[in-house]
């Protein structure tokens, strides 16, 4: 309940979390700690997990999401 509260006022603020399942990789916002193969070629390069979230604060980033890419292997 407080960190719901606390997330609320700092988004108000103008804090943005970067929780990006499914998006295309983008190295700008995202930190890639791992690679998993998939059998889609239009899954590459797509994050599948995030380990810790990103946040961008009046866009500027603060800390980059720390995820898990799709790797084709065609």
């Amino acid at each position: 309940m407080v960190e719901k509260k606390l997330l609320k006022a700092l988004g108000n603020a103008g804090l943005e979390v970067i929780n990006p399942v499914g998006e295309t990789f983008d190295p700008a916002l995202h930190e890639a700690v791992a690679t998993e193969p998939t059998s889609a070629r239009e899954d590459d390069h797509v994050v599948s997990r995030v380990y810790q979230p990103g946040y961008i604060f009046k866009s500027q980033l603060l800390r980059p999401a720390r995820v898990v890419v799709k790797q084709w292997n065609g």
